[in-house]
């Protein structure tokens, strides 16, 4: 990172932009962008001030993967080039589809050490609204960062289990009833907030799961707390184009938010961060 004339030029590879929790009731999350020189990893800083500055953006016509640094032309999948991902652990089935996880059998898919760490430990079934309300798994501990990297604008708790694997069954379970994607057109406009609706759903998940004689009943949750998420937002744009660096190697525009991992400019352009990990550009702001 440089600032020249004031303005900050970075060059690097993209990285998912990571989150800090608001100090209170109300305030905004905070957004840092991180990213990698290849993968050595350089410092993140905060990026919540770029919102109403111009933003400047050059595309470098290469893909770094995220976990062995192999120069693309563009990523296979996740910011890997396919090798890494079908050998990865970051990557591993249990990653994309939790009740695949057997770790807690003893038997790892991938990586003993990185499945024990991760999935051989206590998880969490939440309940969140992106543009509507959806059912998904993370791990316990992490739930405030998976609604943000979403773009939920309320969550809380359903279950905590164990392990990875059966907060997985659980979520299949709900799934025949409830969404579990999120539809980025909608988390990206002005979504309204209904705390009411959200514990009814509560309500009817544990009967949808058999109720009081159900096997996942010692699993339930009994923390009602409804987690509010603001983001530095100043204004929604009313129709949506999003960008990929691969056909718009090179633009500008004014930031006006930053929601879930996007970055959002006043004329309804939107750049979905996460999706181009291991791109490597150079960002200039100001």
């Amino acid at each position: 990172m440089r600032i020249i004339k004031s303005k900050m030029v970075v060059t690097g590879n993209l990285r998912k932009m990571k989150t800090v929790a608001a100090a209170s009731l109300g305030q905004t999350i905070s957004y840092h962008m991180e990213y990698t020189d290849i993968l050595e990893k350089r410092p993140a800083f905060e990026i919540n001030s770029w919102v109403g500055q111009r933003i400047r953006w050059k595309f470098h016509g290469v893909v770094h993967c995220v976990v062995s640094g192999v120069e693309m032309e563009s990523a296979y999948r996740m910011g890997m080039s396919k090798k890494a991902f079908f050998e990865s652990p970051i990557s591993c089935p249990s990653i994309i589809n939790p009740e695949l996880s057997t770790i807690h059998t003893g038997v790892s898919l991938r990586d003993r050490e990185f499945e024990e760490r991760y999935h051989n430990v206590p998880h969490v079934v939440y309940l969140s609204r992106t543009n509507k309300l959806k059912v998904g798994v993370t791990g316990f501990g992490r739930e405030q960062f998976r609604w943000n990297d979403q773009g939920a604008v309320e969550a809380m708790t359903l279950c905590v289990t164990p392990y990875r694997q059966l907060a997985g069954e659980i979520e299949v379970a709900l799934k025949a009833h409830l969404n579990d994607k999120t539809h980025w057109l909608g988390m990206l406009k002005d979504v309204q907030r209904d705390p009411e609706e959200l514990l009814e759903l509560k309500d009817h998940c544990f009967d949808l799961l058999g109720g009081a004689h159900s096997q996942y009943e010692p699993f339930f949750s009994d923390d009602d707390t409804i987690s509010e998420i603001h983001y530095p937002v100043e204004k929604y744009p009313d129709k949506i184009k999003s960008v990929k660096l691969a056909t718009s190697p090179e633009g500008e525009g004014v930031l006006v938010g930053i929601k879930g991992q996007y970055l959002m400019f006043e004329d309804g352009r939107v750049l979905n961060i996460r999706a181009h990990e291991g791109a490597r550009v150079t960002l200039e702001i100001g």
